[in-house]
């Protein structure tokens, strides 16, 4: 009898392995797209490209940022990606994507309009940056 639990067992434990990587992987939520410019310009090397996942549920409140990247091989386009667990977002709340490009600190590029994200949807997003007027 316990030849047969053996014999049993490790193909068992294949299958259980495989589907517990079915619901790990149902549980991640990829954010992605990319950001660009319409200037036709060459960024010099120190400019630094910083994209967020934000909350933005509360109207009277800061954004809460769940996520940010910076890169300094700033072109246009640009992509960026998230990956995160879907037990970190709150249904009924609002997700936007918000990027900006700076330079010693001194802001260049940034998105005036909001990028919705919408956790069902695979689609990319393309995120505008607009120069800042001098």
């Amino acid at each position: 009898m316990r030849k047969w639990a053996k014999v049993l067992a490790v193909p068992l434990l294949a299958v259980v392995g495989l589907l517990s990587g079915c619901a790990t992987s149902n549980s991640m939520v990829e954010i992605h797209g990319d950001t660009w410019f319409r200037e036709r310009m060459v960024l010099p090397p120190e400019a630094v490209l910083t994209v967020q996942l934000q909350d933005v549920s509360r109207a009277d409140a800061p954004a809460i940022v769940m996520a940010e990247l910076a890169r300094d091989d700033v072109s246009t386009p640009s992509p960026f990606s998230f990956t995160m667990d879907k037990d970190q977002f709150v249904k009924g709340h609002r997700y936007t994507i918000a990027a900006k490009i700076t330079l010693n600190d001194k802001l260049l590029f940034i998105n005036t309009q909001s990028y919705p994200v919408d956790l069902a949807s695979q689609a990319p997003i393309s995120v505008m940056l607009q120069k800042v007027g001098r």
